[in-house]
């Protein structure tokens, strides 16, 4: 058998049935898009939600450092180097306790889908924004602050993606 013929056979579809498949896979789409845009809020799960909470707004605003540069989008890196001064001794308990948490190979492949989950913003603009005010919100409290707003900062970044 002629492979090209093959590939056309496994790849054509009859137009009569792409109406009918186009919606199901927009569907999908929009599905999987959902899926992408609130995962950082949702995957807090460990026995200190806080720490994990602090970790994943960390990745989130890093993110945020490395997207919102140019374009028109507000930049995150001052803030953002501020928060990480004030709250160094907080970042390194909650990177220990991620490590802890999923071990080594398990952190790497947890933190690649945090990453992953705020590198696909809707809005990049929005999401630049709010990351910026998030990050100025940050430098300016206090560890203990930090602690008691992780989860909902880390809930208005998700919705700000």
């Amino acid at each position: 058998m002629n492979p090209s013929h093959t590939a056309r056979r496994g790849f054509a579809l009859p137009a009569l049935l792409l109406p009918k498949i186009l919606p199901a896979f927009a569907a999908a789409l929009v599905a999987l898009g959902s899926l992408q845009a609130a995962p950082a809020s949702a995957r807090v799960t460990s026995a200190d939600p806080a720490l994990e909470a602090i970790w994943h707004l960390h990745a989130g605003l890093n993110v945020a450092v490395l997207s919102c540069r140019g374009g028109g989008r507000t930049s995150v890196e001052a803030p953002f180097s501020r928060m990480l001064t004030r709250h160094r001794a907080t970042f390194t308990a909650a990177y220990q306790a991620e490590q802890r948490r999923h071990g080594a190979r398990g952190f790497d492949r947890h933190q690649t889908q945090l990453y992953n989950g705020f590198a696909f913003q809707r809005s990049p603009a929005t999401f630049c924004s709010t990351a910026s005010s998030i990050a100025t919100r940050v430098a300016a409290m206090d560890s203990a602050s930090l602690g008691k707003a992780s989860q909902h900062l880390l809930a208005e970044l998700g919705a700000g993606s």
